[in-house]
């Protein structure tokens, strides 16, 4: 099949080489213009048009899909299809310009967590399974049928690096197969049933403040959501103090003691929520770098800390 890949972030990465490895002929990367960033604003360029380069894949830039210029570029590949990957949403002129149209990869089992933070609701909600989905791409968001799934299981340790990781190696183990059915007219697309959908928008930045009068399991659950990027955090001394590796205690501990205290125990860094402890094995306080929890311990004293 002749392919025009479509993406940016790092988690293109696998569904990408799978492509490039493949029988598949990878005619072209489509992905954003450099874009200014960091506090040179030098202009960056994304994840996938750094690889492209590496594997000198042709690369296609845009900041418009919508243009002349973009749909004509695309028409003269000639493809069969398109593979789009954490991306812009494309408009139907695009989308019907290949033989098979164009497929998207999401990180959720749909029609659960339509939208642009899957990964984070899953761990956010507590939930024990997410998985892989690959559709039929429309311009309506993450709402075409169905052309494979899969799951994995979310163990209570699991964090946000982890799972990210996990989904894009599974989502680029399923392209291919889906690729194999497309060719040989063996797909069956599933409407997505409507009733069931759930949302899940892009996260925001109160979303990573910790509220120390929460239940354990919550607090546990938000850290991870947000391990290791790109924190959830408290207020220690004025200062943000992010969290990561967070571990609920299976400690007793007296309910009357204050909501954020520091409890010192060995090398671990134990703090009081609403109904039990948790812990955290890093730290990261502004303006510094990340540290292992037992390192932050021996340069506190014996005053009395709480978190805010």
């Amino acid at each position: 099949m002749k392919i025009v890949f479509f993406g940016n972030p790092d988690f293109c990465l696998h569904p990408l080489m799978s492509l490039y490895e493949s029988d598949n002929n990878l005619l072209s990367v489509v992905t954003n213009t450099d874009r200014k960033s960091g506090r040179g604003l030098k202009y960056t360029s994304s994840f996938v048009k750094q690889k492209a380069l590496d594997l000198n894949i042709p690369i296609i830039e845009t900041n418009d899909v919508g243009s002349d210029e973009l749909f004509n570029q695309l028409k003269e590949l000639n493809a069969d299809l398109f593979v789009v990957v954490a991306f812009s949403i494309l408009p139907d002129s695009i989308i019907n310009i290949p033989k098979y149209g164009a497929v998207n990869i999401h990180p959720s089992l749909l029609p659960k967590y339509r939208g642009s933070s899957p990964i984070q609701y899953a761990l956010l909600n507590g939930d024990k399974e997410t998985g892989v989905s690959i559709i039929n791409l429309n311009k309506k968001i993450d709402s075409g049928a169905i052309l494979a799934q899969n799951t994995f299981s979310i163990t209570n340790d699991v964090n946000f690096g982890y799972l990210y990781e996990k989904l894009g190696k599974l989502g680029s183990e399923l392209l291919i197969n889906v690729l194999a059915d497309l060719k040989n007219g063996h797909s069956k697309p599933i409407v997505q049933d409507e009733s069931k959908k759930t949302l899940a928008p892009k996260i925001k930045k109160e979303q990573y403040k910790i509220d120390w009068s929460n239940e354990c399991v919550t607090i546990h659950n938000q850290i991870r959501a947000f391990d290791p990027y790109p924190g959830s955090y408290a207020i220690f001394n004025n200062k943000r103090i992010k969290l990561f590796g967070s571990h609920i205690e299976e400690i007793d501990v007296n309910n009357d003691i204050v909501p954020g205290k520091l409890l010192l125990s060995e090398d671990k860094l134990l703090i009081k929520v609403n109904s039990g402890l948790i812990s955290v094995s890093s730290i990261q306080l502004e303006g510094k770098k990340k540290v292992q929890s037992k390192d932050f311990i021996k340069t506190l004293d014996n005053k009395e800390y709480i978190l805010e």
